[in-house]
């Protein structure tokens, strides 16, 4: 049975898939995204969980905060949804950070 923090996490990135915050990746990138999640969520072990967690989070950090179509309760729900499955949003918030500074120039 999947807890509901694996559930969250699913249906924020499937989400942000819907409100194309993640438009500007590669089409393998994506498919890589979507089948990441999809083992992640499946994931059943402790220890798999983990290494499947470390590998899905440079995508996660991957997500465009600023098209218009996201929303504050979307990006709300997206961080809710990191930090209930322990992982690091710190430096997912450094990128927005320098995204927001490159675009502001």
């Amino acid at each position: 049975m999947k807890t509901n923090n694996k559930a969250m996490l699913y249906e924020a990135v499937s989400e942000f898939i819907q409100l194309h915050a993640f438009d500007h990746l590669l089409d393998n990138e994506l498919a890589q995204l979507k089948n990441l999640l999809k083992v992640w969520y499946e994931t059943e072990d402790a220890n798999e969980l983990h290494f499947m967690t470390q590998k899905l989070t440079p995508f996660l950090s991957k997500a465009n905060f600023f098209v218009e179509t996201v929303s504050p309760a979307a990006i709300q729900l997206w961080f809710y949804a990191l930090s209930y499955n322990n992982i690091p949003i710190g430096n997912m918030m450094q990128d927005v950070t320098l995204n927001n500074e490159l675009t502001a120039y």
